[in-house]
Formats: structure tokens, sequence, C-alpha cells
């Protein structure tokens, strides 16, 4: 007869159902993106106290973006504050030299043009002194020219010629100016020579549209006067003879 083997056949052991098998999540998350591993950076940006610090706590802070956006405006307002203060204070600083500069040649001007004149052009003289003069001065210029300087410088045949030394300006307010003219001046004729050095011319000028207009002149004095005569004889200076101008 047959034996039959009835032995059963062994199977292999399984693990025990303790042993855990490792986490899929363990095997293919990245350290830094763990939980564990954000709470560590977390705590990274809190000093020892616990209170956050640096970019992220001021990340964090409420009204960031408007706080600067505040902070920008009152720069850029103050800025443009002042840039217009500025050019506004150079525009009236501009504005006043330009009106120094005007009434400074003005009153030259009309410096030269009272004290120079030839005797065969009398009224090409008369008519410069009168387009800078106001319409008051220039009237009483024009009745004290015709009523006797143009006879005797025409008898004599005066020929007079002036140079401005300076201009002093004094105050320009609301249309009006003073200023002082120094000048020097010659006049030759057949009575001889006379020399004017350092004469004082005191104007005052006023404003008429866009240009300076004298209204008064009056003659301070000079620091030197001579006279001589035609054969070079030194002379003191003789009432009747042309003298550089009118008497204001």
């Amino acid at each position: 007869m047959t034996r039959t083997d009835t032995t059963k056949p062994v199977k292999p052991e399984q693990p025990e159902a303790d042993a855990e098998a490792p986490d899929k999540d363990d095997l293919d998350t990245p350290e830094a993106a763990k939980p564990e591993a954000k709470a560590g950076k977390a705590d990274a940006e809190k000093d020892d106290s616990g209170t956050e610090t640096g970019k992220r706590a001021w990340a964090r802070m409420p009204g960031k973006h408007a706080l600067v956006r505040a902070t920008v405006a009152v720069a850029l307002v103050g800025s443009v504050v002042t840039a217009g203060l500025q050019w506004y204070q150079a525009d009236r600083a501009a504005k006043r030299d330009a009106e120094r500069q005007e009434v400074r040649a003005r009153a030259a001007a009309f410096g030269e043009a009272l004290l120079s004149y030839d005797h065969t052009k009398l009224q090409d003289a008369r008519n410069r002194v009168l387009g800078l003069a106001s319409d008051d001065f220039a009237k009483t210029y024009d009745e004290a020219f015709t009523g006797g300087l143009e006879g005797v410088i025409t008898k004599l045949r005066a020929n007079a010629t002036a140079t401005v030394r300076t201009v002093y300006l004094g105050e320009i307010e609301s249309g009006t100016a003073k200023a002082v003219v120094v000048m020097d001046s010659e006049v030759k004729s057949t009575a001889g020579t006379r020399r004017v050095l350092g004469s004082y011319l005191d104007m005052r000028l006023t404003r008429s549209g866009d240009d300076w207009k004298v209204t008064e002149v009056t003659s301070v004095g000079a620091a030197n006067e001579s006279m001589t005569d035609p054969k070079g004889e030194q002379k003191k200076p003789e009432a009747g003879l042309p003298s550089p101008a009118p008497s204001p």
C-alpha cells in the first residue's frame, strides 16, 4: 500500500502586526515642507521673548502700505512747496534787478542828453531830453531851452559833450525812483573851454507804462570846474557863458 504524507506545508512567517511600514508622506515630502520644518522656520523669526522681528513682523503690520503712501505724499508736497517758494523768491529778485537796471539806464541816458548838444543840431538835443522826461518836466525844460539858452548856444557856437561816471540808485517803490548821476562834461565855444568834473544830478523818476520818465532834476554841485580862454589861459567861469546845460 502506498503511504500518504499528511504533513501540511509550512507557510512563510508574516511580519508582526505592530511593525509599521514607512509612511509614504515621509518618503515623498521634502524636509522643508514638513509641518515641523515650517514651525521651526517660524520660530526663527522670533526673538527670545517670542515677539516677531524684522521683515516678517513689518509685513504683518496693519496699514503698512497706507503709511508708506502717506509718508511719500507728505515728502512730495513739501518738496513742491519748497521749490515753488524758491522759484517765487528768485523771480522777485530777478524782477527787482531788472527794474533797477532800467532806472539806472534811464537816469544815465537823461544825464548825457541834458549835458550834450551841438549848436548846429539843437533841435535833436532838445528832442532827446523831451523823450526822456515826464510831461510836466518836459514843459519846464522846453520853456528854459527856448527862452534863453538856445540863443546863447547859437551865438557862441557852443558844443557840449558829457560822460557818465556812475549812477547811485536810491529807493524804488510804488513806481517811483531816486537816482544820483555823477557826470563829467565839457563845453567848447568861441568864449573858451569850460570843464565840469564830478557834477551831481539828483533825479526823481516815475514809471509811465513800460518806461521810466524823469520828473525832477537838481544840480547838486561839482567836484572841479575850470575855464580856459581861446588862448588856453585859465579863467574864472563867468556868468553869461553857456553852461553845459540849462539850470534845472
